[in-house]
């Protein structure tokens, strides 16, 4: 029988290598965004600031970078470690654009160098370049690694080789094409500019606050803020069309996050659970090199349920052997629960209005050239409200699939490494220990650079901020 603690450690181990990969990868990818639009206005109206600015968020962007590419390879490592079953099923397909997330990575990291210290060796044009370059690495990794994620929650493109019980390619496009992926990309996309401004806009608003590098802040400050608005405005207008998406797991998770009843996906659950018995029963005659016409035909017609079949192995070794209790249990288990996912959707709501209200408050202010004490600290103290509307989302999207690592394909327990609960426990705590140390490290180079401020100082030019 599967051990529910080796399954839970698995889980508690990855979800802690995802919280460090989605505490960075948003910061970064926005901020390559906002480097690569500094350095093109700096190129193209000349005013020095902007090279100033790119310098400067630049460190912080480095720091940011060199962790999301530590926790990313650790996060694709444990595909081995810790799920090496759920890689041997279906590591044909869900390789693909997680080796594109990858390459994502290494673009971006080619051009950190050249970022940071380059510029009178490149010249400003080909300085912009490399900035650009690094900005479509990121997005480029981020698409790879939503669409491996799209894909768990909709696989297609995939089809089950019954000799050799493993998901094999059928299509390439529908991969990269995937709809769920490219809703996640989306909507990602504008929550990691959210999460970017606001960390911008803080720092801003502490050296105005503190009247220090006055004209990079009000610079950045109204960079930030425009950014932010346009962010959340477009995040908020749109939604998530993800969750909206065809499939048992979307209509359930649909269902949860409004508070409605499910009763009719546990019907339909436990109509795909029956299927798939017979379906896994076809499939032990077919691994008997059985060839009959007929019994490929049933097994074609029938082996889209077999994943459902594989929910009763929590419970019962001999999928043809279990009970209508049996069916029952595996048919309530494949909901998600959901009073979780309705208060992480009300808090991702509420915490979405209130960064609206403040981005649009402090754009207004910033192109006035006035701002409020009092606003400057808000926007000071709220810097971790994107990051909470983020890491909502990522809790809905992630919490709602299960008890899939695939939707109707794989189970959760089904996927894990034959590993012993001394091993994960004893990796969670290193693990644990490695990612404390790089938060810390992290936390320490930001104040760091926020003591030592811009590295050139620049005269205040003729527009200056009041603050009242």
């Amino acid at each position: 029988m599967i051990s529910e603690t080796v399954v839970e450690l698995s889980r508690a181990q990855f979800a802690l290598n995802a919280v460090q990969y989605f505490l960075f990868v948003p910061l970064t990818l926005g901020l390559s965004l906002l480097l690569a639009g500094m350095e093109t206005w700096f190129l193209l109206s000349g005013n020095a600031v902007y090279r100033q600015m790119t310098q400067f968020w630049g460190k912080f962007f480095a720091v940011g970078f060199a962790l999301s590419v530590a926790s990313g390879l650790a996060m694709t490592c444990q595909f081995g470690s810790n799920w090496s079953y759920f890689s041997h099923y279906v590591g044909d397909i869900f390789a693909l654009p997680l080796l594109l997330g990858l390459a994502g990575l290494f673009i971006a990291a080619n051009g950190i160098g050249w970022l940071l210290s380059g510029r009178a060796r490149l010249g400003n044009a080909a300085h912009l370049v490399v900035t650009w370059l690094i900005a479509i690495g990121c997005h480029l990794s981020l698409y790879g690694f939503l669409m491996a994620s799209g894909w768990m929650q909709n696989p297609l493109g995939a089809d089950l080789n019954a000799q050799t019980l493993r998901m094999e390619l059928t299509d390439l496009h529908p991969v990269f094409s995937n709809p769920l992926g490219l809703a996640k990309f989306g909507h990602s996309l504008l929550a990691s500019y959210a999460v970017a401004a606001g960390f911008v806009l803080a720092i801003s608003a502490y050296y105005l606050l503190k009247q220090r590098e006055t004209q990079l802040a009000q610079f950045s400050y109204r960079a930030a803020a425009a950014l932010g608005l346009l962010a959340v405005a477009a995040a908020i207008a749109f939604g998530d069309p993800s969750v909206y998406g065809t499939g048992v797991v979307q209509r359930a998770k649909l269902a949860a996050i409004n508070g409605l009843p499910v009763d009719d996906v546990f019907e339909q659950n436990r109509r795909h659970i029956e299927i798939g018995k017979q379906a896994y029963a076809l499939l032990l005659e077919l691994r008997d090199e059985k060839t009959d016409p007929q019994l490929l035909s049933d097994f074609a017609a029938a082996k889209v349920d077999l994943g459902y079949a594989l929910l009763l192995k929590r419970w019962q070794e001999n999928v043809e052997d279990a009970g209508q209790a049996q069916v029952e249990k595996a048919a309530r288990a494949s909901l998600p629960k959901p009073v979780p996912l309705l208060w992480g959707y009300k808090l991702m709501i509420a915490v979405g209005g209130a960064m609206l209200i403040f981005f649009f408050a402090a754009a207004v202010t910033s192109v006035c050239g006035w701002h409020k004490r009092w606003l400057l600290k808000a926007g000071l103290y709220a810097w971790p409200l994107p990051l909470l509307a983020g890491a909502s989302g990522w809790f809905i999207s992630e919490t709602g699939r299960q008890p899939w690592l695939a939707a109707g394909i794989l189970p959760s327990w089904q996927g894990v490494s034959t590993l012993t609960a001394t091993d994960l426990t004893v990796g969670l705590i290193a693990y644990g220990l490695a990612y404390a140390g790089l938060v810390l490290l992290a936390v320490r180079l930001t104040l760091k650079f926020i003591g030592q401020g811009s590295a050139v100082a620049m005269p205040i030019g003729e527009e200056q901020s009041h603050v009242a």
